[in-house]
């Protein structure tokens, strides 16, 4: 399996800059049509890749940002709601099992989820430097992640009226098509009938997003599955398979 590196294929995908949080995404970093399902750059531990090269990513991504890599924070995520605070480095990502969204005012960290379909959702209190990250996939996302971490910065001490929503690479309406009983979960404006049901799960958590008080949204710029060599996608390649890394960085204070 290829790795992108530092003087050739770009990975790094920039979502925001701020004066002091920065948001990206990840991609493979390469047009790749090998097949392998985890060629290029992915950060994921838990899904059947070489050990070694998660951890040749990982290294590449610190060096990249100037970062230690033990300040890249990933949870082990299952699709659920919990939302964990994160202080500094969080040591293995296994210490955070179960864990689905990460905030954080930690000056020098870096809190990203892991996805391949799923929605990420970034929120950035740029004012405040108070950052959160949610892995919503369908599951989390009606069990209330973004809402959860929405809160859980409120706690940090961030301001809902400065809280801005960045949505990373995630599965298109057009190709998530799911069956009567994950449809019927979700409201009637949230699901487009092309033969059989489709939910726009960008849709479903902007609205859910806005009921939270958060106006400014981004949505996805792309989908997983429309690119399936230039992002991962569970639904493309099966869920043995590389993920695509979404993040903020909480910017040192010069």
């Amino acid at each position: 399996m290829k790795t992108p590196n530092s003087s050739g294929d770009e990975f790094l995908i920039p979502l925001f800059r701020g004066s002091k949080v920065d948001v990206f995404t990840t991609c493979r970093g390469e047009i790749n049509n090998s097949g392998d399902p985890y060629s290029g750059f992915s950060l994921c531990n838990y899904t059947g890749d070489a050990e070694e090269h998660v951890d040749a990513c990982r290294r590449m991504l610190a060096d990249r940002l100037g970062v230690d890599a033990s300040g890249i924070v990933v949870p082990r995520q299952t699709h659920g709601s919990r939302c964990e605070t994160v202080c500094g480095p969080a040591g293995q990502d296994a210490d955070l099992y179960g864990v689905d969204a990460l905030v954080t005012s930690g000056a020098g960290v870096v809190i990203g989820i892991n996805t391949a379909d799923c929605l990420p959702v970034v929120l950035v209190d740029d004012v405040r430097g108070v950052a959160g990250v949610a892995h919503a996939g369908w599951r989390g996302a009606l069990a209330g992640v973004v809402q959860e971490t929405v809160r859980k910065m409120l706690c940090l001490g961030a301001e809902l009226d400065a809280v801005e929503a960045f949505m990373g690479p995630c599965i298109c309406t057009g190709c998530f098509e799911v069956g009567d009983e994950v449809s019927s979960r979700f409201p009637t404006a949230n699901v487009r009938c092309f033969g059989k049901p489709h939910v726009d799960l960008a849709g479903y958590v902007r609205d859910r997003l806005l009921d939270s008080g958060v106006s400014v949204i981004h949505l996805p710029r792309e989908c997983t599955r429309c690119n399936p060599t230039k992002y991962y996608s569970a639904r493309a390649m099966g869920i043995a398979s590389g993920r695509n890394l979404t993040f903020a960085v909480v910017k040192k204070k010069s």
